[in-house]
Parts: C-alpha cells; structure tokens; sequence
C-alpha cells in the first residue's frame, strides 16, 4: 500500500512538473511576442510607431484579416510610413477634422466592416481611423486646385486611340432547361423562328436568372464568357440558335441576336475617362512630390531589425 503510494506521489509531481514547465514557457513565449509588438519600427522626429501600431494600420485596411503575401505586407509598410509622414506635417501645420468630415468618415468606414454590434462607438474611438482621415484630408488640401484642361484631354486622346479601341462584341440570348429530350424539342421548334419567339419561349420555359428578360444575357466581348462557351457564341451568325450546350447546370441554348464590329470610341465617349486617369495621374504625382519634400524636411528612421519581413527600403540620410 505505502509502495502504491509513494509511485502515485511521484507521478503527480511529475505531471505537476511537467505541466508547470509547459505553463511557463508560454508564458515567456506570450511576453517575448507582447516586447516584439512593443519595439518601434518607425520614428518621425520624436513621434515613435511600434509594430503595434502598424498591425493596426493594416487591419484598418484588412478588415477581414485576409492573409497576405510578404510583398503586400512590405508594401503596406512604406505606405504606413508615408502616411505617418504626412500626419506629422498635418499636425505641425495645425491641420484638424471636423465634426462632420468624422461623421462622414465613419459612415463610409463602416461599409467596409463585417456587421458587429457596438463597431460604430469603438470606430468612433479609435485614434488610427481619425488619422487616417486627417492624412486623406492633408491629401486633398494638396490637390484642390487641380484642374484638367480640355486641351489636355485631347492630346491624351490623340495620343493613346489604341487604349479606345472597342474589340468586337456580341449581344446574347439563352434558354436553359434540365431535360436534353426538351432541349433538342426547343432547338427543332426554333430553329427559324424569331427574336420575339426566342424570347417568349425563353419566358415560357427557360430556368436561367435571365429568363424573365426573354434569356438576354447581355453584350460580351472576348473573354468575358467561359472558353468553351464563347466558341460556340462567337461562331454563330446573327440570328442563328447554337448547337445544345451542356454545362453544370443544363443543357443551353444561345442566339446571337447581334455582332457589334470593333470600333473607336469618340472624344465625347472617352472624355470622362481620359479626364479620370489625368486626374489620379497628376494627384499621384503630387503627393509624391510632398512626401519626398517632408522626408527631406524631417528626421525620420526606420528600425528593420524589428519588423517580421525583410526590408530593404530607402531610409533618412
């Protein structure tokens, strides 16, 4: 009894030790990733950013917590120091939110989160979010001013027609059914018979989204359908039904109900277009021109050594 005993003892000290040991190192395993959070990645002047700082940085932008590759992560890094630059100039310049610019923000914010009760008040609360608001806000104080002339967006056009180029198109109709005996029955039935009838059998029969819509599925060019499917669209001529096509969810039938032959969009058509890209093109070029002048201007560092990718980044001179 007293030997029974004394084997017990020792094994539950051993499973004491054992479990003991485990114990503490995890807690020096949660210490050491708590002090790596805590280390500064980033200084502007006196203002230090810790890796802390710029996890949270990225799950503004990752609501969703997405893994990304190491790439995006080093990218989202010198983003985060441009961004913190720029702040730091925002506030040195006295520059400030408004109640309503808040509000604004917030709104939009909130689109980009998963539903959750009480995100709005912690939002509201959270320092990162407004700065990254009085960052975006600095941005727009630059470009203000910025005007794109009509002679701009001319020289643009003449200069890039090959980007306006329309590659040929087609406008499509479907019936879907389950049953190949009812699909070869519609295909025979069909097979001359017009848009209108195409259309209202389509009604009468077909099980797509489309069918309501007399089976128009819409305009398409290269690319935009599955390969084997748009073989067999591309092939047709107008007005023509296709051979039965089996896919995962039946068998289709396609009329080609008209060929639209490449084309060159007009000024007109390409105007607002050519106007949105000079825009984000010079809005690019601003911005970039400013950060280069603050990173001339302020005593800033990054510390390298302290973040979980290799960077291999410009830093202050």
């Amino acid at each position: 009894m007293k030997k029974t005993l004394l084997v017990l003892i020792i094994i539950l000290l051993g499973a004491g030790l054992y479990y003991g040991y485990f114990s503490y190192q995890g807690k020096k395993e949660q210490k050491r990733a708590e002090a790596s959070f805590s280390r500064p990645v980033f200084r502007i002047e006196e203002k230090i950013y810790t890796l802390s700082d710029f996890e949270h940085y990225v799950k503004i932008l990752n609501p969703d917590q997405q893994e990304l590759p190491a790439e995006t992560i080093r990218l989202l890094f010198e983003q985060f120091v441009e961004a913190k630059i720029i702040l730091y100039s925002a506030r040195k310049r006295g520059l400030e939110l408004t109640e309503e610019e808040k509000q604004a923000f917030l709104k939009r914010i909130i689109r980009d989160y998963p539903a959750e009760e009480g995100l709005a008040e912690r939002l509201a609360s959270d320092l990162a979010l407004e700065e990254s608001l009085l960052v975006d806000k600095y941005k727009r104080e630059l470009v203000k001013n910025l005007t794109i002339s009509e002679e701009e967006i001319k020289q643009y056009y003449q200069e890039n027609k090959k980007d306006f180029l329309v590659p040929e198109r087609v406008k499509v109709s479907q019936i879907l059914v389950k049953s190949s005996d009812l699909a070869v029955k519609l295909k025979e039935k069909l097979q001359r018979a017009s848009e209108e009838e195409f259309r209202q059998a389509a009604r009468d029969y077909s099980q797509a989204p489309d069918a309501y819509k007399g089976g128009l599925m819409g305009v398409f060019k290269p690319g935009e359908l599955p390969y084997d499917m748009e073989k067999v669209i591309f092939s047709l001529e107008e007005g023509k039904i296709s051979a039965i096509f089996q896919s995962a969810y039946g068998f289709h039938l396609f009329r080609l109900d008209k060929r639209y032959p490449p084309t060159l969009l007009e000024l007109d058509e390409a105007r607002a277009r050519i106007r949105n890209l000079l825009r984000e093109k010079k809005v690019k070029s601003i911005v970039a021109k400013e950060i280069e002048e603050l990173k001339a201007t302020y005593h800033w560092e990054i510390y390298p050594e302290n973040l979980p990718f290799q960077y291999e980044g410009k830093e202050n001179d």
